[in-house]
């Protein structure tokens, strides 16, 4: 198992308007947000990070709480990014069968 998933990341043509229909209109609480981002509490220990960093596409998934190092290696078949920190964290991208951005970080 590579960590928790902990996140779905959405990329937005449109920020204010998937802000406000998540936050104001489903009732997500705000965890924390920035300049054209801002991270949603799901429940659980989940969230929702709208305008974040998705490795490029619209949807990505994020894995937290792995041994970055293992999972790399386990990930090689299917071309993992490099490890690389990013805010508190360290992480790589890599896809699924389908080309989806899968988040993997510590």
């Amino acid at each position: 198992m590579f960590g928790e998933l902990t996140a779905t990341l959405i990329k937005c043509a449109d920020f204010e308007a998937m802000r406000t229909f998540y936050r104001d209109r489903l009732g997500l609480p705000t965890v924390k947000e920035g300049e054209n981002w801002i991270v949603l509490d799901t429940g659980e220990g989940r969230e929702l990070v709208l305008g974040g960093d998705t490795g490029g596409d619209t949807i990505a998934l994020a894995f937290t709480k792995a041994d970055l190092e293992a999972a790399r290696e386990e990930l090689a078949s299917a071309g993992p990014s490099e490890i690389e920190r990013h805010d508190t964290m360290h992480r790589f991208f890599v896809r699924d069968p389908d080309g989806n951005t899968i988040l993997i970080n510590d």
